[in-house]
């Protein structure tokens, strides 16, 4: 497996050989020394599997990112030594599409397994790509600080489904501003309406649109982006598309794409190696597209 997920049994496998390129003969010492994200280290049993082949197993990673791993044996006539690596993703990883829609559309039979690991990998691309051009599908938490002087301000993330805090800084003084939404009771001087559609806050006051303090960096807005995992039609199939273009351009070089068509739309032949992203998934993407300018 090329990723794993955390809780899971990472098993790994070294092929020690003498300096002959040959599998030693004699007795060995081999010890795995394992590194995890946060910088602990840990030396998981090592078992012979005969031939100069030795497995060992991480049990239940429990931290996301990358762990590095040291195989060393040593023996007579013998000092050999490997380094590895292998990544743990977090929990509740975006995906937008699963492996079997994958493998469906890239008219993979369900029962070849030979390439699941790898297509994960794709899987787990498109959705950074797609999350990019089209924002969050899964809920997610930000804090951003915004500069001041102007009476509206644009969220880094679209869309955006609620607002949980907005604070004004001026000088050493502290102001939590309150969502007013016009036309109802209790308006004050410290107040702010959103428009979620667009991702925007703007300041009020009694109603009334005001300018934020001036002031770089001194407004502070907490906020939930997403679309409550809701994966709109469009943005699904341009991500199965995504995955088919880099799955082509990596796994089946020279040959075109999948029933005959180039992906980006500009041509008839295969899609340059250039375009990471073609025009025919910008364009499924296109109606839930964040607006220009943001994060």
């Amino acid at each position: 497996m090329l990723v794993y997920v955390t809780g899971q049994d990472v098993g790994l496998r070294a092929a020690v050989v003498d300096a002959t390129g040959a599998p030693p003969a004699g007795d060995l010492v081999v010890t795995l020394t394992v590194t995890d994200p946060a910088g602990a280290t840990s030396t998981p049993a090592a078992t012979a599997a005969g031939g100069g082949v030795y497995t060992a197993v991480v049990p239940a990673v429990t931290i996301p990112g990358v762990w590095l791993y040291r195989w060393q044996a040593t023996g007579t006539g013998v000092n050999w030594a490997d380094e590895g690596q292998f990544q743990v993703r977090p929990p509740g990883v975006e995906q937008l599409v699963d492996l079997a829609s994958v493998k469906a559309h890239l008219n993979i039979p369900t029962s070849d397994t030979r390439q699941d690991d790898e297509l994960i990998g794709f899987v787990l691309a498109a959705a950074d790509l797609a999350r990019d051009v089209v924002g969050p599908v899964l809920p997610e938490v930000h804090t951003e600080w915004h500069d001041g002087g102007r009476t509206t301000i644009a969220l880094d993330w679209q869309p955006v489904a609620s607002v949980a805090s907005v604070t004004e800084y001026i000088a050493a003084s502290t102001y939590l501003l309150t969502e007013q939404p016009l036309g109802t009771g209790g308006m004050d001087a410290y107040g702010y309406t959103t428009d979620l559609e667009r991702g925007t806050i703007t300041r009020r006051a009694v109603g009334g649109a005001i300018l934020f303090a001036p002031g770089s960096r001194n407004v502070k807005v907490v906020y939930t982006a997403g679309r409550a995992g809701v994966v709109p039609y469009s943005v699904r199939l341009g991500t199965l598309e995504l995955i088919r273009h880099l799955w082509q351009l990596t796994q089946q070089p020279g040959r075109r794409q999948f029933g005959g068509g180039a992906l980006d739309g500009d041509s008839g032949g295969p899609v340059p190696a250039g375009f990471a992203v073609p025009n025919r998934v910008m364009e499924l993407w296109k109606p839930y597209r964040r607006p220009p300018g943001v994060a």
